[in-house]
């Protein structure tokens, strides 16, 4: 890719599409910052801030966290970073509303999104991955079943101590179905409202993991290109 400087993203995808993999991949390769909203939303409550507090609140009543605080967290996080460094943003916008307000907030910083980068995986592979997929309890690596033996690992072999591995209550195949169908129902119209700003991109995640890189670059080159053409 010739340049990042500025480059504003979304990276979508359902779970086990390799979505967190891809993220670390750009975010080493082009040097911008990696903006998740479950990573925000975890700073804030542990550290207390007054946005975290105000979640926990609604967390406290059994309510859900509307959708202004969440908003509020990311455009907070979108304005300690520098227009040359650009930013990828991570599980937001989850709905159109959020969509709105991210367009919006941008609009008035004289900004908008270069590209929204869709991993495209079938849900059958989805299920298949995710089912087959195990975790350190410690370090949180990832591991699958031999393909042999069909059993997973006993121990991580990176932690000092052999962490214990094991399969989260949310990847069974049951809650993985179930987990996909609530990405595709939440997911769907916020894709078509980036389809039909033109931003949207769909890259096919069953190929290597190099391939899918490389091509969410190519992307990402040409949105850039475009955008200094215009400029």
């Amino acid at each position: 890719m010739t340049t990042a400087n500025g480059i504003r993203l979304v990276l979508f995808g359902p779970p086990g599409a390799g979505k967190g993999t891809q993220a670390q991949l750009l975010k080493e390769s082009l040097g911008i910052e990696h903006v998740s909203s479950g990573d925000l939303f975890r700073h804030h409550l542990s550290n207390g801030t007054p946005l975290g507090e105000l979640a926990q609140g609604y967390m406290n009543r059994g309510e859900l966290v509307p959708d202004e605080v969440t908003i509020d967290m990311v455009i907070d996080r979108i304005d300690q970073i520098s227009d040359a460094d650009g930013f990828m943003l991570d599980g937001f916008p989850r709905n159109t509303n959020q969509a709105g307000a991210l367009e919006a907030a941008l609009r008035e910083r004289g900004q908008r999104l270069d590209r929204v980068v869709h991993i495209q995986v079938e849900d059958g592979e989805l299920i298949r991955r995710l089912s087959n997929r195990y975790v350190c309890r410690a370090c949180q690596r990832p591991y699958a079943r031999d393909a042999k033996t069909g059993a997973p690992p006993q121990k991580c072999a990176y932690c000092p101590d052999g962490g214990e591995i094991y399969q989260r209550d949310d990847d069974t195949e049951a809650a993985v179905a179930n987990r996909l169908s609530v990405y595709h129902q939440e997911t769907a119209p916020v894709l078509e409202f980036y389809r039909q700003r033109g931003l949207l991109a769909d890259i096919p995640g069953e190929q290597p993991i190099d391939a899918v890189h490389h091509a969410v670059l190519r992307i990402l080159d040409a949105a850039h290109a475009g955008a200094v053409s215009k400029s």
